[in-house]
């Protein structure tokens, strides 16, 4: 691929700027590991949603939606669209924003000592800083360095090896230097950058195929008229293949708090209130709009390129194809600032972890603040090693949003419950991790293949295999919670008086306790999470029939979703700011 002078000139001044950002906050981030994490608690709403939104507008997320619509079609995307009902969409918006920030913690895993006691609470922090900050935070951030590994060996040409290089050193000065004030600052700029070139794109192979009536006729020219429906269908009819898998996310994937990245968003924000519209925020602007432009981009690819057996490269194709001078820079800057404001945020809380939950709590105590930024700036450099060894063993990045989506299956119901029953303790969650854990890794095509039972479990199919994960593992925790005993009073108590749960199912603590301010709003809060989601896919679902099916019904849904936000918000701006 051939830049031009003004190309380059746009990709040159992004990099430039993000280091300007770097050196800026350098000095007011690195005062406490509290600045240097989660930017002092500072955040409003509106920035920490936008730096959740840019956060997770990775450079791999367009490679995955190119890659499940290639697969499945449109409906594909409910490997996605399940986590509006979440603890990244509506749940975390309306139930876990609020009770997290209450917490103070910084990451999750900390928040085990706060909610368990005893040595097992301390163990399961150790193996959740381990295995969640590292382990499956380098997972993550392999697959989106492979996506840019991709993107470059295939498309357009460039040296992958050096543009990693250049990239992530870049990446990495400003975000070791300048910690979450820094990734913030960029975050804002890339995710003005990424939402423009992401539109762009989208916008200029609609008019190059020639609008709605040519994108079907090229489906049904390639598919068929029966595939052509298929591929544009939002959602899988009861005899397709994918109806299984899709039943399975939205009724039992979607359970779990925040992700880390969005989780380390909301203990930075202000105060309960700004968390959790920095949380709706997010997951309007992700799961409702910022997914159709990669969508529309991944239907016309395969118009566009009927020939391309890997359909992930068709965006990076559609770029050199259509995009002009001057656009093309600006496209290129838009992929490298979502590559960067993922790395950013992945590099920064993997090594959260690192220090928080194993480094300062069990190697060194008592050390100064200046010893712990330090250790967090170390801890950065080491965090992007790792995930740069991941990358370059991983062999496709739908294959590791798979595995990812299954590799905690069953763990999803504990990390919820928690908040709302007393009697969940340390085993109960060290249970949960094993079970999962260890039953998505045998039941994964990759290690039944090297084994050689894949002929036995590949025909059950995704769905029935992370069904019959969820079941042994529930099976599991629930059996090892009623077998050991529960947290001791003290900390329970000092749980229930820090984050104010919903006094359900708190039994004796609630009972002996009655002065806690615990959160009478239960009934509320789920309504507010039932049509929070229902307004959320309204808006997603709006979008699409504007974009493919009908503009009546587009329109209609656009309509109720406005409607049903202005309800939620005239019922949750009055009520005490303690609890919203």
């Amino acid at each position: 691929m051939h830049l031009s002078v003004l190309d380059w000139t746009i990709v040159v001044g992004y990099l430039v700027l993000s280091v300007a950002v770097g050196i800026y906050f350098s000095k007011k981030a690195t005062q406490s590991i509290d600045d240097f994490f989660v930017a002092g608690r500072s955040l409003p709403w509106w920035l920490a949603g936008i730096t959740m939104a840019a956060s997770a507008l990775a450079i791999d997320t367009p490679l995955g939606i190119m890659g499940l619509v290639g697969a499945h079609g449109i409906q594909g995307v409910w490997y996605a669209w399940s986590f509006v009902l979440g603890g990244a969409g509506a749940l975390g918006a309306f139930v876990f924003a609020s009770l997290l920030r209450r917490s103070e913690v910084i990451t999750i895993a900390e928040l085990v000592e706060l909610r368990y006691s005893g040595k097992s609470a301390a163990f399961l922090r150790c193996f959740k800083g381990v295995y969640f900050g590292i382990f499956a935070n380098a997972i993550t951030l392999g697959w989106v360095i492979k996506a840019v590994f991709i993107i470059n060996k295939n498309v357009f040409g460039f040296n992958p090896h050096w543009t990693l290089a250049i990239v992530l050193t870049f990446t990495l000065f400003y975000t070791a230097m300048s910690g979450m004030f820094g990734i913030v600052a960029t975050d804002f700029i890339q995710f003005i950058i990424g939402i423009i070139g992401v539109f762009t794109l989208a916008i200029m192979a609609w008019n190059n195929v020639g609008g709605l009536e040519q994108i079907i006729a090229g489906l049904t020219e390639r598919f068929g008229e029966a595939g052509m429906i298929e591929k544009t269908n939002f959602f899988p009819d009861i005899d397709s293949p994918f109806f299984v898998t899709f039943i399975v996310f939205i009724s039992f994937k979607w359970w779990g708090n925040p992700p880390p990245a969005i989780h380390q968003r909301i203990v930075s924000a202000k105060n309960e209130k700004h968390a959790s519209f920095a949380t709706l925020f997010f997951a309007v602007t992700s799961f409702a709009i910022n997914y159709w432009p990669m969508i529309v981009i991944a239907i016309i690819s395969l118009v566009m390129f009927p020939q391309l057996k890997e359909v992930e490269h068709g965006y990076g194709l559609m770029m050199i194809k259509l995009l002009p001078s001057g656009l093309l820079g600006l496209m290129v800057a838009s992929m490298m600032a979502a590559f960067m404001s993922t790395v950013d945020t992945h590099i920064n809380y993997g090594a959260s972890y690192m220090v928080k939950d194993i480094y300062q709590r069990f190697i060194k105590k008592n050390a100064s603040k200046k010893h712990y930024v330090r250790a967090s700036q170390i801890s950065t450099v080491i965090m992007l090693l790792v995930s740069v060894l991941v990358a370059y063993s991983l062999e496709s990045v739908r294959e590791a949003w798979y595995y990812m989506a299954m590799l905690t299956a069953g763990y999803g119901f504990l990390i919820v419950i928690r908040w709302f029953w007393w009697r969940v303790n340390a085993w109960s969650e060290i249970a949960a991790l094993a079970g999962s854990g260890i039953g998505s890794t045998l039941l994964s095509s990759k290690f039944a293949k090297f084994l050689g039972y894949w002929d036995i479990i590949g025909p059950w199919g995704y769905g029935w295999r992370f069904i019959f994960i969820l079941i042994i593992c529930t099976i599991v925790w629930v059996t090892i919670t009623f077998l050991t005993s529960p947290s001791d009073e003290k900390t329970l108590e000092h749980f229930c008086r820090k984050v104010k749960p919903f006094p359900t199912f708190w039994g004796p603590i609630h009972k002996k306790y009655p002065d806690i301010e615990w959160n009478p709003h239960f009934i509320r809060c789920t309504l507010h999470w039932i049509f929070g989601s229902i307004g959320i896919f309204s808006m997603c679902f709006g979008i699409g029939n504007m974009i493919f099916k009908s503009t009546v019904l587009g329109l209609f849904l656009i309509n109720l979703s406005i409607v049903i936000f202005v309800v939620i918000y005239l019922t949750w701006k009055d009520v005490k700011k303690t609890y919203i």
